[in-house]
C-alpha cells in the first residue's frame, strides 16, 4: 500500500500522468501514481470506458479510450517503422490565441516534450528538413504554407516511459486500481484524498498535498461532475466544449502536369540522417486563419492508384504497391516507388481541421452506471451548419490556391460533412484567465481548490488541427516543474 501522504498524487497513467509524475519523481518528490489498468490490456477493465453518446455518429467512448500505462497511446495505428505509433506537430501560435499562455512561455516544454516521446529537434517549419530529393511545393500568393510531423511508436509511453518512472525511488505506481471518487477537505478549499478500488474491490483512500487528474477530457470532467467539484469551482463550465478533430475525405487533386508524383516526394515520410522520422504537409497560414476567420487545417496527400475509387490506399493496393506502403495507415511510403506516375494518377487530400469549442458539445453524467454505483459518461457532439459553411468556404479557397500555386485542379464532394473520430478528446475542462471563462487557470490549477489540478488535452481552450499528444506532454512536464516549485520543502 502506497504511503499515507505523498507529495502529489496522479491519477491516470498516460502520457499526461507519466509525464509529471517523471518529472516530479526526477526532483525526488514522493508520488504516488494510480491507473485503473495494468502493463497492457486487462479483461474487465476497458468496459470502464463505457459511456452514452448523443447527436453525431461517433465511435463511442469505449473504442476511443484505453485503461492501462501508456493510455490511448496503445491504441494508435500510424505505422512508424515497425510498430504502431502517432503523428506529432505543435500547435501553432494563432492557435493559442484563446489561451491565457503564449507560444513564447510553451516552447521551452516543447523542447523537453520532443526528448520524453522520443522525438528529433523541436521543428516543425519545412526548411529546417528540406533535402536535394525532398523539395517542398513554393506556395507564394496562397493562404498556405509548409509544415512537417513528425512521427514517433507508441512504446515510448507504453513501455520506455512507464520503466523510467517506475525505476524512480520515490514513485510508487499502483496499477489495476480505479479513481471512484474525491474527498473535499473540510473547508472545501481543496481535496484531501481520492478513493480508489483495487482487485480486492474493498475502497480506500489516497492522500496527498496535492492532486492531478490526468484521465483524458473524458474522464477528468467525469470525475469533477461526481464529486460535485464543478460547484466548487463556482462555474458550469465543467464538461463544456468538448472537442474532436475533423477530418475530411472528399477532396482530391489532380496533378498539373498530370503523374509529376516525384516532385511531391516530401509529402510521404522519411527517416533524416540524424533518424528522425517526418512527413510533409501543407498546412493555413496563420495570416488565413486570422484574416479570413477560418478553422486552422492540414492537408496530407495520398496517393490515389489509377481505377481506384476512394480511401484508404492500402485497402485496394496492389500486392506490389502495399509493400512499399505503410500498412495500416496506407498513407505513407509511396515515394520509395520507382515509378509512382505509373501507379497514380491523383492525390486524395486527407483534411485535418480544427473543431472550434462549442459550449453545447459536452460531457455530461448518463442515468446508466459502472459497477462502482457512479453514473457513467454522455456525450452530446454536435457539426453545426455553420462548421460546414466554414468547411465548404475552406474547400473554395484550397482549390484556388493550388491552382494559383500550379499544383493542379482540386476535386470535390459538395456539402459533404466531415468525420469526427479522430479520437483526440479535448476542451471539457478548459484552461482559462478567471472562473468565467473555464475550470482551471494556466498552471492547471482547478479555480476554487487550492491543491487540485488537471493536465492533458481536456484543458485546451482551443485544439488547433494537430494530433494533441505533443502539446498534452509540454502541459504536463510544465505543471510537474510548477507543483515541484510550489510545494516547498
Amino acid at each position: 500500500m502506497p504511503a499515507e501522504l505523498a507529495d502529489v498524487c496522479i491519477v491516470g497513467g498516460g502520457p499526461a500522468g507519466l509525464t509529471a509524475a517523471l518529472t516530479l519523481g526526477s526532483a525526488g518528490r514522493e508520488v504516488v501514481l494510480v491507473e485503473s489498468g495494468g502493463d497492457a490490456q486487462a479483461a474487465g477493465v476497458q468496459e470502464l470506458n463505457d459511456g452514452d453518446v448523443e447527436g453525431e455518429p461517433y465511435a463511442g467512448l469505449d473504442r476511443t479510450r484505453y485503461r492501462a500505462l501508456g493510455g490511448t497511446a496503445n491504441m494508435w495505428n500510424v505505422r512508424v517503422e515497425e510498430t504502431l505509433g502517432a503523428k506529432y506537430v505543435a500547435l501553432a501560435e494563432t492557435d493559442l490565441a484563446d489561451w491565457p499562455l503564449g507560444l513564447d512561455e510553451l516552447e521551452p516544454f516543447y523542447a523537453d516534450a520532443q526528448v520524453i516521446c522520443g522525438l528529433g529537434a523541436y521543428a516543425y517549419d519545412a526548411a529546417q528538413w528540406v533535402t536535394p530529393g525532398r523539395q517542398p511545393f513554393e506556395l507564394d500568393g496562397t493562404g498556405l504554407t509548409n509544415r512537417i510531423y513528425q512521427f514517433g511508436g507508441a512504446e515510448q509511453f507504453a513501455r520506455t516511459l512507464a520503466a523510467d518512472v517506475r525505476a524512480l525511488p520515490s514513485v510508487t505506481v499502483v496499477t489495476a486500481t480505479t479513481a471512484v471518487g474525491m474527498t473535499p477537505t473540510r473547508d472545501g478549499s481543496g481535496v484531501e484524498a481520492v478513493r480508489a478500488v483495487g482487485t480486492d474491490r474493498q475502497p480506500f483512500d489516497l492522500k496527498a498535498r496535492a492532486f492531478i487528474l490526468a484521465c483524458g477530457a473524458v474522464e477528468n470532467a467525469r470525475l469533477l461532475l461526481l464529486a460535485e467539484l464543478d460547484q466548487v469551482a463556482g462555474s458550469d463550465w465543467v464538461g463544456r466544449c468538448f472537442m474532436e478533430h475533423a477530418r475530411d475525405f472528399r477532396l482530391a487533386l489532380v496533378p498539373d502536369p498530370l503523374g509529376d508524383f516525384a516532385a511531391a516526394a516530401f509529402y510521404d515520410a522519411w527517416v533524416t540522417g540524424d533518424g528522425t522520422r517526418v512527413g510533409g504537409h501543407l498546412a493555413l497560414t496563420g495570416e488565413a486563419v486570422e484574416q479570413l476567420q477560418l478553422p486552422n487545417a492540414a492537408l496530407t496527400l495520398v496517393p490515389r492508384a489509377r481505377g481506384w475509387r476512394a480511401l484508404p490506399l492500402a485497402a485496394r493496393a496492389p500486392a506490389a504497391v502495399r509493400r512499399a506502403l505503410d500498412i495500416p495507415s496506407g498513407r505513407y511510403g509511396w515515394s520509395a516507388l520507382r515509378s509512382p506516375e505509373a501507379v497514380f494518377d491523383r492525390f486524395d487530400l486527407v483534411v485535418n481541421l480544427e473543431h472550434r469549442p462549442d459550449r453545447r458539445n459536452r460531457i455530461d453524467l448518463s442515468d446508466r452506471r459502472d459497477r462502482f454505483g457512479n453514473q457513467l459518461p454522455r456525450l452530446h457532439l454536435e457539426w453545426t451548419p455553420r462548421e460546414q459553411d466554414d468547411l465548404e468556404r475552406l474547400r473554395g479557397l484550397l482549390g484556388e490556391w493550388l491552382r494559383v500555386a500550379g499544383l493542379g485542379r482540386l476535386v470535390s464532394s459538395a456539402r459533404s460533412r466531415p468525420d469526427l473520430n479522430a479520437h483526440h478528446h479535448a476542451g471539457t475542462t478548459r484552461m482559462a484567465s478567471d472562473p468565467s471563462n473555464g475550470v482551471v487557470d494556466s498552471a492547471g490549477r482547478v479555480f476554487g481548490l487550492e491543491n487540485l489540478y488537471l493536465t492533458g488535452a481536456g484543458v485546451f481552450p482551443s485544439a488547433g488541427y494537430a494530433n494533441p499528444t505533443l502539446t498534452i506532454v509540454a502541459l504536463a512536464r510544465r505543471l510537474g516543474r510548477h507543483l515541484d516549485a510550489t510545494l516547498g520543502s
